[in-house]
C-alpha cells in the first residue's frame, strides 16, 4: 500500500455533537477515498507474545466525508494493535470498504447497533458473537423492573459480545470482549424513582451486565469496554460504573477490575474525552474492565489513552471534526 505525505490546509466547523443519536440510520452514500496518510508520529503498539486491545467511540464515522476514512485508516495500520472495538460506525459501508484495503485485518458488524470488530486475521480468530438482551424492549414502559426493557437500559444499543481466541507461536487465550456504548447526558445523579433518567438507566445497563457475566461467564475471560458515558463525578461512585468497582456497596464488584482506573482517578488532561469543542469539562467516558480469570495479567499490562492530536500532529479542533472527539484507550498484557 503506498503511503505518502500530503499538505493539506482545511476550514473546520467548530460543530459539537455531545449527543449520540439512539438510532442513527445507515447511510449508503459512496465516501470519497483519500490515500492513506503517514503519521511520523503514530505509536506501534505491537509487541511479540502480547495481545493488544483498542476501544474507540470514532464520533459517527465518518464524520468528514473525504478525510476521516484516510485518517481513521492510517492510525489503525500504524498503531498495529490486533483487535480494535468501534462505537458509533454510522455508515458501515464505509467501514467495510476501508477495512477492506487493510490487508491485516478483518470486521464483523453488529446487527442491531453501531458497534464494530476489526481484528488482525493471523492472530485472530472469531469464534461467535451474541448481542446481549436485543430481544428485549426498547421502550420506557414506566416500571422499576429494568430486566424486561433492558434494551432501554443500554439505549438501544444491545451490547456486542465477541468470542474470540487470540494466538502468536505458542500463545493462545480465548477470549469474550462485550463492546457497550451507554446512554449520553443527564446530571450525573440515580434517581430510582425515574426509570427514564440517563444516569438511572446507565447504572441499570451496569447491573445487567455485572449479573449475566456473573452468572454465565465466571470462569471466563471477559472484558468489558466502550463508552459507559459516566456523567458526573469522575470516580467509583459514579452509578454509571460502580457496579463494577465499588466493592463497599456491591460484593459482585469483586469479580472485575477497572484497568484504567489510574487514568480515571488521575487528572483531567489525561481524560479520553477532553470537551475540545464543548463547554463541558474533560471526563474519562471509556473504560477498560476485566474479569477475574484475566487478574493474572495485570503485573504484565499496559493501559492508556492514545493522545490523538500528539499522535497526528493535528490541532485538538482538527481531530475533533474529523477524526472523532474522543480519543482511543487501549490495553496491552503479555501471554505466559
Amino acid at each position: 500500500m503506498i503511503k505518502k505525505y500530503l499538505s493539506i490546509l482545511l476550514s473546520y466547523s467548530l460543530i459539537f455533537f455531545i449527543s449520540c443519536s439512539e438510532n442513527d440510520n445507515k447511510s449508503e452514500e459512496i465516501i470519497e477515498i483519500v490515500e492513506p496518510f503517514e503519521f511520523s508520529n503514530a505509536t506501534n503498539l505491537d509487541q511479540e507474545n502480547q495481545i493488544e486491545i483498542v476501544t474507540w467511540n470514532i464520533k459517527r464515522f465518518p464524520q468528514d466525508k473525504k478525510y476521516s476514512v484516510p485518517y481513521v485508516q492510517s492510525l489503525l495500520e500504524l498503531w498495529n494493535a490486533d483487535i480494535y472495538l468501534f462505537q458509533e460506525i454510522l455508515d458501515i459501508y464505509s467501514l467495510m470498504k476501508m477495512v477492506d484495503q487493510m490487508d491485516a485485518y478483518s470486521y464483523i458488524l453488529s446487527d442491531e447497533a453501531e458497534f464494530a470488530l476489526v481484528y488482525k486475521s493471523n492472530n485472530v480468530t472469531f469464534n461467535s458473537k451474541n448481542e446481549l438482551w436485543a430481544n428485549t424492549s426498547s421502550r420506557n414502559d414506566g416500571d422499576s423492573d429494568y430486566n424486561n426493557n433492558a434494551q432501554y437500559q443500554f439505549a438501544g444499543r444491545p451490547p456486542m459480545e465477541n468470542y474470540l481466541t487470540w494466538s502468536s507461536n505458542s500463545k493462545s487465550i480465548d477470549l469474550y470482549i462485550i463492546n457497550i456504548h451507554y446512554k449520553c447526558c443527564g446530571d450525573g445523579l440515580y434517581d430510582i424513582n425515574d426509570p427514564g433518567d440517563e444516569t438511572t438507566r446507565r447504572h441499570h445497563a451496569s447491573l445487567l451486565l455485572n449479573d449475566y457475566i456473573v452468572n454465565n461467564r465466571s470462569g471466563d475471560n471477559v472484558i468489558i469496554l466502550g463508552d459507559f458515558n459516566n456523567i458526573g463525578e469522575q470516580n467509583y461512585t459514579n452509578p454509571a460504573i460502580s457496579p463494577f468497582i465499588d466493592t463497599l456497596v456491591y460484593d459482585s464488584a469483586k469479580h472485575f477490575y477497572m484497568m484504567d482506573h489510574d487514568i480515571l482517578a488521575g487528572p483531567n488532561n489525561k481524560y479520553s474525552w477532553q470537551g475540545w469543542t464543548s463547554s463541558y469539562s474533560p471526563a474519562h467516558f471509556d473504560h477498560i474492565i476485566i474479569t477475574q480469570p484475566l487478574f493474572k495479567y495485570i503485573k504484565n499490562s499496559i493501559v492508556g489513552v492514545i493522545d490523538t492530536p500528539m499522535e497526528t500532529g493535528f490541532s485538538s479542533t482538527a481531530v475533533s471534526n474529523t477524526i472523532s472527539d474522543h480519543q482511543p484507550v487501549f490495553i496491552s498484557f503479555t501471554i505466559d
